[in-house]
């Protein structure tokens, strides 16, 4: 076969900078390369006669091109073997390198850790060294009770299902044995794509992405940690010759988050790189997986399988790719596996397989089921008429029966066939540091009530609304009233719920309106009030809310505004909770203060309705002469003799409702700039009057938006019931006792 011309030749392999230095160069022409004979690939379709003879390659060859004459020339410097000065050389080189001491850092030096010394409390749990230097850099000194029951069971191997309050430290319960078992094995190759080794499921983008960051905080300390000390051992300036310090090497573990909302080539990126902990939504991840067979084969070699707030996730309506996710978790037992080998009488020989580069068997999945509520009573909607006693239950056609937890555990692949019940939830839903107040009025007068209570008690509130609608009509009210708000829910764009997020943690004094979305899982730093402005559907929906105050035992403060057409509805939720409606005290008060105040949100209210009207009518208007514009339609004479009209009266009319608004908004102005003054305080003189504020005002403890009236915390201004306190005394017992039995049953296995 007759070789193939220069022209046709594969590739050049180039020599590096460093080797160019030290080498003997040989100028050849192209032919009197050392070319070698290499075989044609089938699998890049060049197998067959395809016109191409054959494929040749170089290795050792440099190109340089030189400008001559007749333009620019090719020449191939081939690179010979090193001469004796240049070994010389690299000796010397090499015993300057040493003097530089510029070796690299052993892990072990790294992840060296007293934490017999340092957490005596988390030193029983035998946690690799990175994450117990990562817990006290946090200050997480000791485990939180859900924590010191679980782990346990779990770095034994062994399934969970925990039931806790909300900010009890459950993302740590399962995150901690994860990470745990990643860090153990051997650090991945960089050149290989990562195994999948866990995955967890979220209801919520928000508690997806919270969790990631949670269980990123953790690795990314050791990072930091190494990253420090590597700078520190090249930091002399002749190691680095002027030049930037090498790549920063590939994390041991990687943790990723595949939410809705946010770029879908980008997190393909992320999954074709590999990683070993996914955080997921199940919509986002169910479209990606459908596009990917890569990605749902890895999910069959899973190591662990988490549901957060699973309760959530099997409502009826929701995540109905859940159940196609949980099915690619099934794995076949030894007796469904059919059979590839057989004995002498015949008898089938079931061979267990194992993962070469993690040592595990296939089918060893460990699951982990945790969530402040798992009773399917709580998640009835309360909403709904419940039928008579005596009647019967119809059900019509092709309905599908409602989902309830018992359902998803079922579903779910246990391997353990007995898995660790953990339920340290509190008696009726209650937090013991949170206390609960309620207020009754008219649901006309909800926004006044609401803007007395932000007033009067300054801080971080966040305000449940039950609808998107509601969230957009007190949205501009509140702003207009000089509230600091934020919206929060579905419709908007992730960057702005994230946005809104963290606009929220970093203001002092503001509220964010948000619907249920914010309800689960999220962990938002010093929430003082959390408000129901609207009744939840469920009692489960009430704890979750209630959850996102009093969070990790500090102390936070719940208000139900409750109307007479509620009172059903907060009977029926509290029944939910075996407990009763005298059991929340009722808020006191001021109402010479709400009377004034009355006085501002209406204005307010004004002021939004006309320019919502206007905003309205020009909407329309511009929305059809586009429309038509767009198709290419000529609009009717009556709608342009009208529109005509209307502009030649738009401009009176326009001037008429501008100076109407400016009154009205200057009113507005005039309100809010004046103090509000509480009944008995003198406006002359302060050390008059039936109510002298001198005292307070020379201590500091005076409120500023409300003069004569102290600052105070809310829950000053309730009453705590004698049941109460007396339910939240039996709580802490039970607790106690709990946690006792616990490790009781554990020393005696």
């Amino acid at each position: 076969m007759p070789s193939a011309q220069p022209n046709s030749k594969r590739k050049l392999h180039l020599a590096n900078s460093s080797s160019r230095k030290k080498a003997k160069i040989e100028h050849r022409n192209a032919d009197e390369l050392p070319w070698k004979t290499v075989t044609r690939p089938f699998e890049a379709g060049m197998g067959g006669d395809d016109g191409i003879m054959e494929l040749e390659e170089v290795e050792g060859v440099e190109v340089v091109y030189e400008t001559t004459d007749g333009g620019r020339v090719a020449k191939f410097n081939v690179l010979g073997e090193k001469s004796d000065d240049d070994e010389v050389e690299q000796e010397v080189e090499h015993e300057s390198d040493e003097e530089r001491d510029d070796s690299p850092i052993l892990v072990d030096e790294i992840l060296a850790f007293d934490s017999e010394n340092l957490l005596p409390n988390w030193y029983k749990y035998s946690l690799h060294p990175q994450l117990s230097r990562a817990l006290h850099a946090k200050s997480f000194l000791s485990p939180t009770p859900i924590q010191e029951v679980a782990l346990p069971t779990a770095l034994a191997g062994r399934d969970v299902i925990g039931v806790a309050q909300t900010g009890s430290g459950k993302t740590l319960a399962y995150g901690l044995p994860i990470l745990h078992h990643v860090l153990s094995q051997p650090k991945p190759s960089p050149k290989t794509k990562r195994p999948l080794s866990a995955l967890v499921l979220a209801p919520t983008r928000e508690l997806a992405l919270q969790v990631s960051s949670h269980l990123n905080a953790l690795l990314n300390h050791f990072e930091e940690f190494s990253s420090e000390k590597t700078v520190k051992k090249s930091s002399n300036p002749a190691t680095t010759d002027g030049k930037m310090p090498t790549k920063k090497p590939p994390p041991h573990v990687s943790v990723a988050a595949i939410v809705g909302g946010m770029s879908s080539q980008k997190q393909r990126r992320i999954l074709d790189r590999g990683v070993d902990v996914l955080i997921a939504t199940p919509g986002r991840l169910w479209d990606l997986m459908e596009d990917d067979d890569t990605l749902a084969r890895d999910l069959k070699n899973i190591r662990f399988l988490v549901l957060d707030e699973a309760d959530r996730m099997i409502e009826a309506g929701h995540f109905a790719e859940l159940e196609n996710i949980l099915r690619l978790t099934l794995r076949e037992s030894a007796e469904d596996q059919i059979p590839t080998e057989f004995d002498d009488d015949g008898e089938p020989i079931h061979v267990e397989e194992e993962d070469s580069k993690e040592g595990i068997k296939k089918d060893d999945l460990q699951t982990f089921v945790f969530s402040a509520t798992l009773s399917k009573d709580l998640q009835r909607n309360l909403k709904k008429r419940s039928r008579s006693k005596g009647s019967k239950k119809h059900y019509k056609r092709n309905e599908a029966p409602a989902s309830t937890l018992d359902d998803l555990l079922l579903r779910l692949d246990f391997r353990d066939p007995n898995p660790e019940i953990i339920d340290l939830s509190p008696v009726g839903g209650l937090v013991s540091t949170l206390q609960e107040g309620r207020i009754d009025c008219l649901i006309a007068d909800k926004d006044v009530y609401l803007y007395y209570f932000l007033l009067r008690y300054p801080g971080r509130s966040l305000v449940f609304l039950s609808s998107i609608d509601g969230i957009r009509r007190l949205m501009p009210l509140v702003e207009l009233l000089n509230v600091k708000a934020f919206p929060l829910h579905s419709q908007l764009e992730q960057r702005q719920r994230l946005k809104n997020l963290d606009r929220f943690k970093n203001t002092a004094n503001s509220v964010l309106l948000a619907t249920d979305i914010a309800a689960r899982g999220l962990d938002i730093p010093a929430v003082d009030h959390v408000i129901h402005f609207q009744i939840p559907r469920s009692a489960d929906t009430y704890i979750h809310r209630n959850g996102r105050t009093a969070r990790a035992m500090r102390k936070g403060f719940s208000m139900l505004m409750c109307a007479p057409d509620e009172r059903r509805l907060v009977k029926a939720l509290l029944g939910s909770l075996n407990r009763e409606e005298s059991e929340i005290p009722e808020m006191a008060i001021e109402l010479s203060m709400l009377d004034k105040l009355k006085a501002r949100v209406q204005l307010a209210k004004q002021i939004e309705n006309t320019q919502h009207k206007i905003k309205k009518t020009n909407h329309d208007r511009n929305w059809m002469q586009e429309t038509a514009e767009a198709l290419g339609v000529d609009l009717d004479s009556d709608f342009i003799s009208d529109s005509d009209d209307e502009t030649k009266l738009s401009n009176q009319k326009r001037k008429a409702k501008d100076a109407k608004m400016a009154a009205l908004k200057a009113e507005l102005k005039r309100l809010l700039s004046q103090p509000l003054i509480a009944k008995g305080i003198s406006t002359r003189y302060i050390t008059s009057g039936s109510r002298p504020i001198v005292d307070d005002l020379l201590a500091g403890e005076l409120n500023e938006s409300m003069l004569g009236l102290k600052k105070a915390e809310a829950g000053s201004d309730v009453a705590v019931p004698k049941k109460k306190a007396k339910r939240k005394e039996q709580w802490k017992k039970k607790q106690k006792d709990k946690v006792k039995e616990t490790k009781k049953a554990k020393a005696e296995d």
